[in-house]
């Protein structure tokens, strides 16, 4: 027996554990590239502002405009995946931000606001459909581990990220960034074609998709009180998240005086820590039977490390640094698991995509929000500290609010 299951089972391709390990596989490398793709304009904007003369804070914008057009989708996909299957729904995003990166190495503004645009939109589907897979195979006593381990794919990306821009960037030259990452998402959406038989099996291609689903969606997340709470959290702890991965490097790049190499080092081992992380999280969930103390201390963790990040100064060491954005990295970057699993306790089961959909739709809304004020703060001549400490607050008082004692119906 391995993890309750047969050792036949695990070399068996329809056995339940093969078919779990393939779908934390497939789930995990999608979501890698998912994030890895927002993440391009971000990590590469302390060297592209200079070759565009553009201002740094642009990244800010770009970010906005992304999660703001992902937010919107979100309310959506979930149809979506009911008719074509999650795996499909998948594919088309990778192909689609394959052209949203290819875009940038125009060097035109309009095209990076249409790629974002492009990213955000087919990018949504990336964590509903992954949902949707895990929801049918992960054992209920271990989901929130399972859905924790596969969102370890968001820092992973952020891996990739902070190590891959910068080489393409010093090998291949600016536009070698975009071509790059293009390339690696269109390889990734025909790598996954093999198991499209295996987990869309329960799509309905006669499933109506209509606007009205948004009307719904918003109403099967915002009326149920368990439900509203989680869309204060990962509206807030996303927000967090956002500022993170659009201005850490900059942050360290212009004002802390590293170089774009040390400061991708530094944001690549934030994501390390957060992959442990995710993990950790999601095994304290599962012993502890529910989100919200989890929540509790994830919010209230992470307002004070955003207040550590705020009073960082050119003085401080490289290892002060790197440990004030792994301990960031270890709560603000590293709560989904335990959210995606709430999520899917609550729902009804073929309902998992859309309310994912519906919750994170507000979470994607805080990395619109949030990365947007930032951008606003330093174009008005405000510092990087500034934004980060103002976005602990919200954060702070949602950690206040999951510490409440739960009803019997919460998570």
């Amino acid at each position: 027996m391995v993890g309750g299951w047969r050792a036949e089972e695990l070399c068996d391709f329809s056995s339940r554990g093969m078919r779990l390990f393939l779908a934390v596989l497939a789930t995990f490398t999608q979501q890698s590239l998912t994030y890895m793709t927002a993440l391009v304009v971000p990590v590469a904007a302390p060297e592209l502002s200079k070759i565009m003369k553009v201002p740094v804070a642009m990244a800010g914008y770009h970010m906005g405009l992304l999660y703001l057009f992902s937010s919107l989708s979100m309310l959506l996909v979930g149809g979506f995946i009911r008719r074509i299957g999650a795996l499909r729904m998948s594919q088309i995003a990778l192909m689609s931000m394959s052209v949203g990166l290819a875009l940038g190495a125009t060097g035109e503004v309009w095209a990076f606001a249409l790629g974002a645009i492009i990213i955000g939109v087919f990018g949504s589907s990336s964590t509903p459909a992954s949902s949707d897979i895990l929801a049918r195979y992960a054992p209920p006593k271990y989901a929130a581990m399972i859905f924790s381990i596969k969102q370890t794919g968001v820092p992973a990306g952020g891996i990739i990220a902070g190590i891959v821009v910068p080489y393409l960037y010093y090998n291949f030259g600016w536009q070698g960034i975009f071509y790059g990452t293009s390339a690696m998402c269109l390889i990734l959406a025909l790598l996954l074609q093999p198991f499209r038989s295996l987990f869309d099996e329960n799509r309905n291609p006669n499933y109506r998709i209509s606007p009205v689903q948004a009307v719904h969606t918003l109403r099967e997340v915002l009326l149920p009180r368990p439900f509203r709470h989680l869309v204060y959290a990962t509206f807030t702890y996303c927000g967090l998240q956002g500022i993170f991965a659009a201005f850490f490097v900059s942050y360290l790049v212009l004002e802390l005086d590293f170089t774009l190499v040390e400061a991708g080092a530094i944001f690549a081992l934030s994501q390390v820590a957060s992959i442990v992380a995710r993990i950790l999280w999601g095994w304290v969930m599962d012993r502890v039977g529910g989100a919200r103390p989890v929540l509790a201390v994830l919010g209230l963790s992470m307002a004070g490390f955003s207040v550590a990040c705020a009073v960082m100064l050119p003085g401080w060491s490289e290892l002060a640094v790197t440990l004030v954005a792994i301990a960031y990295s270890a709560t603000a970057i590293s709560w989904h698991g335990v959210v995606l699993a709430a999520v899917a306790k609550l729902s009804r089961p073929e309902m998992v995509a859309t309310n994912t959909g519906g919750v994170l739709a507000f979470a994607v809304s805080g990395q619109f929000v949030y990365p947007t004020i930032m951008g606003l703060i330093l174009a008005l001549g405000g510092s990087f500290g500034t934004g980060f400490a103002f976005a602990a607050l919200p954060a702070c008082a949602v950690g206040i609010l999951f510490l409440r004692r739960p009803t019997d119906e919460e998570m």
